[in-house]
């Protein structure tokens, strides 16, 4: 590769490095020339217990006076970090070393326990209420060539004494010294090696576990693409701790170099990172970075961000910022409903012409009045999968699926922002933050937990995904600040007490359908009335495991979303889940009444979104087009179990154009009935609002 296509190539990377610098960066990175030894050394406790970079030439380096390369020591993925650690010592040396983690040492020798050599006259077990280890019960039955019930009572008898115990099962009093003294050998190295096995295991794990809760310290992230093997490129993140040099770089608000990740096309693909100088730096001058990202402009929010790096953390004032955002959100006042549940009825002989994109609405589309066409142009209904963004070439009295702006509800930041802009803080939304604006807000909250003695849980989740895809719990505070990283994210209280069915967790999916239609057609500047109604029929999503609040890697104890990976799929219909429900929780409200409490959050979502003026919500100047717009959303919905009688739902996300596969196997006129809701001409409007509860 020639200077002129390395240039090409990597365009967008250079683009924030000194035009100055290109050329050396490209000699340096065409022959792998790793010597930023050469300019620093590594100097250990300045002030703390921990490694710096200094300027070792004498002349020092001026600003942009050279550039150097910086190698990876390790790239990772949150979710597969702990294994790569347990099955590489070599990498944990190196980590440990890196960090200044103290490892702790092995177990001393125990002290010699006294002897418990039944007396004579004594009953043979002496002991049954000793609790003894069942690998000591397992070694003693292989080597006493009993059973296991028999030698735990050996070992009860014995007060755990491995040796005693099989004395007293093998041995007969007239045995030679000899042999006793064999058996003693061979039984005392197991169990000592058994126990060094333990000990260093035991070390292991704990030496990693540290690792895990400082490698957020160190650890930078960049994102690649790749093409899945259906053909689709995909994007994701990658983490990485550079070596020791690259590591031993500090904060600064004040920083005087630039240390940025650099991916090489040349000798295939090579991830380096890039440090350059812009400041002078004399002899002996301490390297230093900005750690804080730039888009953290205010001091509240790099201080936040900055919790991350720190063990002594500095809470008050973002405790206090988090009390503020509360106080406010208790004084927001509530948007009124703005809805309408009459529905006219449209009589006549037509066809219906339908338009769809969407695989699952073409293939069960069967209603005799409804007819599928080719075109845009001929349709009265179209039915999009995708995002539609022409709205301005729609024709008058045209119906399509989607609302301009309604990411409004269907991004979770947006949700988010929209419920708290309409009614602050309520019982039926889990507080959540937008880690790109109320990072500060977030921090505090988590501090503000800590401490009233509230356990932090939280769960992570981009804005716009579905399918359970980049979502992780978690409880430690420095992986969280670090996951903003890796694109928009919300952090969202996770529920720690959720309502459970057969002691494992559950959501609920509703259908709910938001349907406008001009008030007067002869006078479309009046705007639009709403309807807003939820199918009968829900579906729900089982976890596989019992739940407990524990081990949250675990996907299939703390995740419900089983049909988009190689988990067991549990299909039970929702008559069945509400009589099986309310036998288990006879002293919760009866269905009839948590489903209303169900119903009016969702109303609620909507009343703010058709209230409020775009972007916030859907009102405004699109309102007065001469389309009628209709969507369905899916809403998904926990239940909180709260003391008393009390079941609280929590709406936690709403989903843009939800693939209703399922539905339509679950009641085969699912797709007719909202088509007909939709556009009454399509079929017997009566029986399709039977399906629906109207808000």
């Amino acid at each position: 590769m020639d200077f002129k296509q390395f240039l090409q190539i990597h365009q967008y990377q250079l683009a924030g490095v000194p035009e100055s610098l290109w050329e050396r960066l490209y000699h340096k990175l065409s022959q792998d020339l790793v010597d930023a030894g050469e300019a620093f050394e590594l100097h250990f406790g300045d002030p703390d217990d921990e490694y710096t970079l200094h300027v070792k030439k004498e002349e020092g380096i001026k600003e942009h006076g050279d550039i150097f390369l910086v190698d990876h020591a390790w790239t990772t993925k949150p979710e597969t970090c702990r294994a790569q650690l347990l099955d590489n010592p070599q990498l944990v040396e190196r980590l440990v070393s890196m960090m200044s983690i103290s490892v702790p040492e092995g177990d001393a020798e125990e002290e010699e326990e006294e002897d418990n050599t039944p007396k004579d006259g004594e009953v043979f077990n002496k002991n049954p209420d000793l609790e003894v280890d069942d690998d000591m019960v397992e070694l003693v039955s292989k080597q006493g060539n009993v059973t296991k019930e028999r030698a735990k009572v050996a070992l009860q008898h014995e007060g755990g004494d491995i040796l005693a115990a099989l004395m007293s099962l093998t041995l007969h009093p007239d045995q030679d010294v000899e042999a006793l003294q064999k058996l003693e050998d061979t039984i005392g190295l197991q169990v000592k090696r058994d126990k060094a096995a333990k000990s260093e295991e035991q070390r292991k794990i704990t030496t990693v576990d540290t690792i895990m809760r400082e490698m957020w310290k160190y650890a930078q992230t960049y994102e690649y693409a790749f093409v899945d093997p259906s053909g689709q490129t995909k994007r994701e993140s990658a983490w990485y701790i550079m070596d020791e040099v690259g590591s031993s770089l500090r904060h600064s608000e004040t920083p005087n170099c630039i240390c940025s990740p650099f991916i090489y096309v040349g000798r295939g693909t090579v991830s380096y990172s890039i440090i350059y100088p812009i400041k002078d730096l004399a002899k002996g001058d301490k390297l230093t970075r900005d750690f804080v990202p730039a888009d953290l402009k205010e001091p509240i929010e790099r201080k936040a961000y900055l919790q991350a790096f720190h063990d002594e953390h500095d809470a008050a004032e973002l405790i206090a910022a988090y009390e503020t955002s509360k106080q406010q959100e208790l004084n927001v006042k509530h948007v009124d409903s703005p809805f309408n549940t009459s529905i006219a009825s449209k009589n006549g002989d037509y066809n219906v012409r339908l338009y769809t994109t969407t695989e699952w609405v073409a293939s069960n589309c069967n209603l005799p009045n409804v007819e599928l066409v080719d075109s845009e142009d001929q349709a009265d209904i179209l039915w999009f999968s995708q995002d539609f963004k022409d709205f301005d070439k729609l024709a008058k009295g045209q119906k399509i699926n989607q609302f301009d702006n309604e990411s409004c509800v269907t991004y979770k930041h947006n949700y988010a922002a929209l419920v708290k802009s309409a009614y602050g803080s309520v019982p039926w939304a889990q507080p959540t933050y937008n880690m790109t604006t109320e990072l500060a807000n977030l921090v505090g909250h988590y501090y503000y937990n800590e401490h009233h003695d509230k356990r932090n849980i939280w769960i992570v989740k981009p804005w716009n995904m579905a399918r359970g895809l980049q979502i992780t719990i978690q409880q430690d505070l420095a992986p969280m600040i670090r996951l903003r990283d890796t694109g928009p994210k919300i952090a969202q209280e996770y529920i720690q007490t959720p309502m459970l069915y057969e002691g494992r967790k559950f959501d609920l999916r509703y259908i709910v359908l938001l349907r406008s239609a001009h008030k007067d057609p002869a006078d479309p500047s009046q705007g639009y009335d709403f309807q807003i109604m939820v199918y009968k029929m829900f579906w729900i999503r089982l976890a596989n495991q019992t739940f407990s609040l524990e081990d949250f890697d675990n996907y299939e104890k703390h995740y419900t979303v089983m049909n988009y990976g190689n988990y067991n799929l549990t299909q039970l219909l929702y008559t069945k889940f509400i009589e099986n429900f309310e036998k288990e929780h006879t002293d919760k409200k009866k269905w009839t009444d948590i489903q209303a409490d169900i119903n009016e959050a969702i109303k609620a979502i909507f009343a703010a979104a058709v209230t409020k003026p775009q972007p916030e919500g859907l009102g405004g100047v699109d309102m007065k087009q001469p389309y009628e717009p209709f969507s369905i959303y899916g809403i998904d919905v926990m239940l909180k179990d709260e003391d008393g009688d009390h079941c609280q739902p929590v709406v936690v996300e709403v989903n843009f154009s939800p693939d209703c596969t399922r539905a339509c196997k679950y009641d085969p006129d699912f797709l007719n009935n909202i088509l007909t809701v939709v556009d009454p001409r399509a079929g017997n409007l009566d029986k399709a609002l039977q399906a629906f509860n109207v808000l």
